[in-house]
């Protein structure tokens, strides 16, 4: 798994490569709390790309919902952008969908991808 950040006016941009799993969603909260401010407040959003995320599984789920609580702890957002249709599926299945705000793959790019 490999892991970027890329800060611009709008948001703190998280993406991910590989797997997010029971070997690697440790490695994802360490990152995501080691470069988050804890101060940042309200204007605080984060928003994490799974464009190039193959495979995720219970544990990997488990995590973003644990990021997502950190994150609103914060008094921050939250959005998953670019799930592939095998990802998608799996928060489907899961019941997760409506749980995470998504960000469509046109929005991400007006607003996030430079």
């Amino acid at each position: 798994m490999e892991i970027n950040l890329k800060k611009n006016a709008e948001a703190h941009v998280i993406s991910i490569s590989g797997s997010l799993d029971i070997y690697t969603s440790l490695d994802f909260k360490n990152f995501l709390e080691t470069n988050i401010p804890q101060d940042a407040g309200s204007n605080l959003h984060v928003v994490v790309n799974l464009e190039k995320l193959n495979y995720i599984d219970s544990s990997g789920i488990g995590m973003l919902i644990k990021q997502l609580n950190y994150v609103q702890e914060l008094k921050g957002k939250f959005s998953i952008a670019n799930m592939k249709p095998a990802i998608e599926k799996v928060f489907k299945v899961a019941g997760l969908t409506s749980y995470f705000q998504t960000i469509s793959e046109d929005d991400y790019r007006a607003k996030y991808a430079n």
